[in-house]
C-alpha cells in the first residue's frame, strides 16, 4: 500500500491518513499483539500543543513509537509555528513493524521536503530505527538519576509517543532491563514511560498518550514511585468516555494526556487537569490546576496519582486525607477468594444429592449484588464444592464477612460492589469463595453484623465511588487499594450499619441518606 500526498497537505495529515488506511487493512489480532493502535490527528495536534519550547535554537526529538508519525509530525508542525528561533532540528523515530517501515519513511521524506518549503534555512535531520526502542535504549537503567549523571549523550528535549500497551511476561527481556520497576507481570507501556523519563535532557518535556491503570494499583507501584520521583507532571487530560480517543480502531479504554519535565519539585509546583467528552471537543477542554502534593502523596506507599475531575471530586479527595482509619487498625484484612475453578472442576457440583459426601456452598462474583446475595446464582455456575482432605486449603471459616467483587462490568453502575455475607446464611462450617471475589474478615474475633453492613454500605456509597474513581481508571478492584483506603472511624461504621439493620432499607438512596447524615454531620 503506498499512498501519495494531496497539494498543500500537512505532514500530519498524510501520516494520519496513511495510518488509517494500513490500520483498516490489518486483522485485529495483529494490531492487539503489537499494542498498535495509531494517534489520531486531532490528538495528535493537541498533544502538541502541550509542548513549550518556543525559544530554543536547536531541538532532539524522539518518538520511540512512531507509527506512521503522525505524533512526530504534529509536533513539529507546532513547533515552526511557535517557535521562530528555531534553525535545527533531529528527530530519532523507531518502529519495529516490517510492514509499516515503507509507509513511515514516505512520511518522514515528505515532511522534510514541506519543512524546506516552510524554511529553507531549517536543518531537518531524520533517523528511523528498525528497533526494539527499551533494548536499544537499555544503557539508561543501569545509569543513576540523570540528575547525577552528567553525561548528556543520547538526551532528547522533546519525546512525544503513544507507546504500545500489552502484558509481557516477567521472562521477557524488556522486563528483565527494567527489572526495578517491574512487579508481577508489567505492561509495556510503563517500561516506555519510565525509559523515555531517563533519556530526557534538563528540563526536557515528555508528552504521552496513555491507559490510566498505571495511576493506581500494586503491579505499578514501583512504576510511580520512581517515575514521579525523576520527573515532574505538569499536565493530565483525561477523555470521560472510555470508547472515543481511538474510537475508529474500537479500542475500549481509559486513556489519558499527560506531560512531564526533567525538573527537580519545588512546593509551589501546580498540575494542570483538563478534560473533555472525546476528541471532538479537545479545544473546549474544561481546566483545573492542583497543587503536586494535592494529587500525589511521595510520603505513602503506594503513591497512588488522584484525577479530580471537578470540584466536587476534590473536596472527596480532601475528606479522605482527614481520616486516618483503615482496614488494618481494626484488625481487619482483605483477602481473594482461594476457590480457582478450573483446579478444583472435579470437586464442583450443581447439587447435594449425593449423601456420601460433604458439601459447603461455593460463593461466585454472580452470588453477589449490592448489600444482597443471592444464592444460587447463575444456572451456569455449580454453586457447591466438595469438602474433602483435597479442597480444605481453599475453604474458609463459615463466618460474617463482606465479599466485594474483583472486577466490575460495564453494566454495572459502580466500581466497587460490595454484598454483606453472615454465618447464619448457611449451616455448613466452611464455604468457598471463587477467585473472582474479595473478601473482608476480621483476623481477630469476628466482624458484628452492624460492622458488616456499615462496611458494605460505605463500599456501595455513592461517596466511595466517587473517591474510587478519582485514582482507579480500570475495572479491576486491588485488595490492596481496598487495604489503603481511608475510613471514618468504626463507630461511626457500626452506626451506619445498625441504622441500616433497623431501617431494613438497603437501596442505594437509603444507603447515602444514612451515610451523609452520619458521616457529614
Amino acid at each position: 500500500m503506498r499512498l501519495k500526498n494531496i497539494h498543500d497537505e500537512l505532514p500530519s495529515q498524510f501520516a494520519d491518513r496513511i495510518g488509517y488506511a494500513y490500520s483498516s487493512n490489518v486483522h485485529k489480532d495483529r494490531k492487539k499483539e503489537n499494542g498498535q493502535y495509531f494517534t489520531p490527528n486531532k490528538i495528535a495536534d493537541f498533544m502538541s500543543s502541550f509542548s513549550t519550547k518556543t525559544s530554543e535554537n536547536k531541538l532532539n526529538i524522539l518518538d520511540p513509537g512512531c507509527g506512521t508519525g503522525t505524533l512526530s509530525c504534529s509536533l513539529i508542525e507546532h513547533l515552526i509555528q511557535n517557535n521562530k528561533t528555531i534553525n535545527e532540528i533531529n528527530l530519532t523515530c523507531y518502529e519495529i513493524d516490517s510492514e509499516l517501515i515503507d509507509n513511515t519513511k514516505q512520511v518522514l521524506s515528505y515532511l522534510k521536503s514541506w519543512l524546506k518549503l516552510k524554511n529553507s534555512k531549517l536543518i531537518f535531520k531524520w533517523e528511523l530505527r528498525e528497533l526494539d526502542f527499551i533494548v536499544d535504549n537499555q544503557f539508561a537503567f543501569a545509569e543513576n538519576s540523570f540528575f547525577q549523571n552528567k553525561n548528556n549523550q543520547s538526551r532528547f528535549d522533546l519525546i512525544i509517543s503513544n507507546p504500545p500497551y500489552f502484558k509481557i511476561p516477567k521472562s521477557d527481556e524488556r522486563a528483565k532491563i527494567a527489572n526495578s520497576i517491574v512487579h508481577g507481570q508489567p505492561n509495556i507501556y510503563s517500561i516506555f514511560m519510565m525509559l523515555s523519563a531517563k533519556l530526557l535532557s534538563k528540563n526536557g518535556e515528555m508528552i504521552f498518550i496513555i491507559p490510566r491503570s498505571f495511576a493506581s494499583g500494586p503491579y505499578f507501584r514501583l512504576f510511580r514511585e520512581q517515575f514521579f520521583t525523576e520527573i515532574l507532571l505538569t499536565n493530565i487530560h483525561i477523555f470521560n468516555s472510555r470508547n472515543k480517543a481511538f474510537k475508529r480502531d474500537k479500542v475500549l479504554q481509559e486513556n489519558i494526556i499527560i506531560k512531564a519535565i526533567n525538573k527537580r519539585k519545588s512546593k509551589d509546583d501546580e498540575i494542570t487537569i483538563s478534560t473533555s467528552e472525546s476528541s471532538e471537543d479537545l479545544w473546549d477542554s474544561i481546566f483545573f490546576k492542583y497543587s503536586f502534593d494535592e494529587l500525589i502523596n511521595m510520603n505513602s506507599k503506594q503513591k497512588i496519582l488522584y484525577i479530580p475531575l471537578t470540584q466536587k471530586d476534590n473536596d472527596v479527595i480532601r475528606m479522605f486525607k482527614k481520616w486516618h482509619n483503615n482496614l488494618e487498625k481494626n484488625f481487619i484484612k482483605i483477602s481473594t477468594g482461594p476457590v480457582v475453578a478450573f483446579r478444583k472442576k472435579d470437586f464442583l457440583f450443581d447439587n447435594t444429592e449425593s449423601s456420601n459426601k460433604n458439601y459447603s456452598p461455593l460463593l461466585w462474583l454472580t452470588n453477589t449484588k449490592p448489600m444482597k446475595l443471592v444464592f444460587p446464582g447463575s444456572r451456569n455456575k455449580k454453586h457447591y464444592i466438595e469438602d474433602c482432605s483435597t479442597t480444605q486449603n481453599v475453604l474458609v471459616k463459615n463466618r460474617n464477612y463482606v465479599l466485594l467483587r474483583r472486577f466490575s462490568t460495564k453494566d454495572d453502575k459502580s466500581r466497587l460492589i460490595a454484598t454483606p455475607y453472615f454465618a447464619e446464611y448457611f449451616k455448613q462450617m466452611k464455604i468457598g469463595i471463587e477467585n473472582h471475589l474479595n473478601y473482608i474478615y476480621k483476623y481477630k474475633g469476628e466482624l458484628s453484623k452492624s460492622e458488616v453492613m456499615g462496611l458494605a454500605a460505605l463500599f456501595n456509597s455513592s461517596l466511595f465511588d466517587l473517591y474510587f474513581r478519582t485514582f482507579n481508571g480500570n475495572t479491576q478492584v486491588s485488595a490492596t487499594e481496598l487495604k489503603e483506603i481511608p475510613l471514618p472511624p468504626m463507630t461511626k461504621i457500626e452506626s451506619i450499619g445498625f441504622e441500616l439493620l433497623n431501617s431494613n432499607e438497603f437501596s442505594q438512596e437509603n444507603i447515602d441518606s444514612v451515610i451523609n447524615k452520619i458521616i457529614l454531620n
